[in-house]
């Protein structure tokens, strides 16, 4: 008889363990569109991630830093120059707003995150492609601002 319910015991285990949930329907609170469930793009920051009031209240570095932190990730220099600006160094990150001139990444501590409808990375050759020998083989970060 103690077999027989430890048996019993056993499949009431299995039966609930294999089961699956029925999927969410489009009227349930965890649609498609919920945040939890839309798909980031590793090279954009979107302009909705951007008014996350814990970032629209921050500068352009914090938003990077928080959001997509390896923006910043660099391979290092690709030849090694003697003298020359360190900001300006082959391999180093730049940035570019609205695609401008090239500027040093410390540039982002001034620019307000609000400002900004989105911010992509470009990666080291789509960065030549764009901006020529000035990328100077490194990646490129593209900050797209409002129009005032």
């Amino acid at each position: 008889m103690h077999a027989i319910r430890s048996l019993a015991a056993a499949m009431l285990i299995l039966s609930t363990s294999c089961a699956t949930q029925t999927p969410a329907t489009s009227s349930s609170p965890a649609s498609a569109d919920s945040p939890e469930r839309v798909a980031k793009d590793p090279n954009v920051i979107s302009r909705a991630e951007l008014q996350d009031p814990a970032i629209a209240s921050q500068n352009a570095n914090y938003a990077i830093q928080q959001l997509r932190p390896a923006f910043f990730r660099t391979r290092g220099p690709q030849t090694m120059r003697a003298g020359s600006d360190p900001s300006a160094a082959p391999g180093l990150v730049r940035i570019s707003q609205d695609f401008g001139p090239l500027q040093p990444v410390g540039a982002l501590t001034s620019i307000d995150a609000r400002s900004l409808i989105e911010i992509r990375y470009l990666d080291a050759v789509a960065a030549q492609a764009r901006f020529g020998i000035s990328a100077n083989g490194g990646p490129v970060i593209i900050l797209m601002s409002l129009k005032m």
